[in-house]
C-alpha cells in the first residue's frame, strides 16, 4: 500500500513538473536536469516518513465531562490553539512538536500539546507511546475511540 501511494504521488510530481511539456508541444519549458533533480529530491524528502512507530490511540476532548481548563479553551501546551480534525497531544520526546503524523483511518494531524498521562504512557500500561487525539466533543470523540483500533503504526513526518 505504501510504495502504491509514494508511486501516485511520484507520478503527480512528474505531472506537475512536465505538464507544460504535456499540454502544449508548441510550447517548451526546459528546466535544467539538476535543478529538477533537486525538486525532485526534495519532493521525495517531504513525502518519505522519518520513522513509523506502533502506539496506542486515545482521545481528548474541549466539550464534555474530564476536561481541563486549557483545553476547554482550546489551549495547547505550545501555546497553538487546538483544532478538531487537526491537533493531536504526544510525547515531545517521542514525536516532535508540529510534527505531521499520518493517522489510519484519520488521515494527517499535527503534534500540538502533550499531557501528563500522554508522558507517562498510561493508557499502554507503559508499552506503547500514547497519541491523544483532540476532538471538539465527547461523543465525537468516544465514537472514534468504540470504532477504531487501540493500537496503530503511524508514520511521522
Amino acid at each position: 500500500m505504501q510504495i502504491l501511494c509514494r508511486i501516485s504521488v511520484l507520478l503527480c510530481a512528474s505531472w506537475i513538473l512536465f505538464k507544460n511539456e504535456i499540454a502544449s508541444s508548441s510550447r517548451k519549458v526546459i528546466i535544467p536536469n539538476n535543478i529538477k533533480n533537486q525538486m525532485i529530491d526534495s519532493f521525495i524528502k517531504d513525502i518519505t516518513p522519518k520513522k513509523e512507530i506502533k502506539v496506542r490511540l486515545t482521545a481528548y476532548w474541549a466539550k464534555g465531562s474530564d476536561t481541563d481548563s486549557d483545553t476547554a479553551r482550546r489551549k495547547s501546551s505550545t501555546g497553538a490553539t487546538l483544532k478538531p480534525n487537526k491537533s493531536i497531544a504526544v510525547d515531545p520526546r517521542i514525536i516532535p512538536f508540529f510534527s505531521k503524523v499520518y493517522i489510519p483511518n484519520l488521515g494527517f494531524r499535527v503534534a500540538h500539546d502533550t499531557g501528563t498521562d500522554v508522558k507517562n504512557k498510561k493508557a499502554s500500561g507503559g508499552k506503547y507511546p500514547i497519541i491523544d487525539i483532540f476532538f471538539m466533543t465527547e461523543k465525537e470523540a468516544m465514537h472514534f475511540v468504540n470504532n477504531n483500533p487501540k493500537i496503530v503504526k503511524v508514520a511521522i513526518y
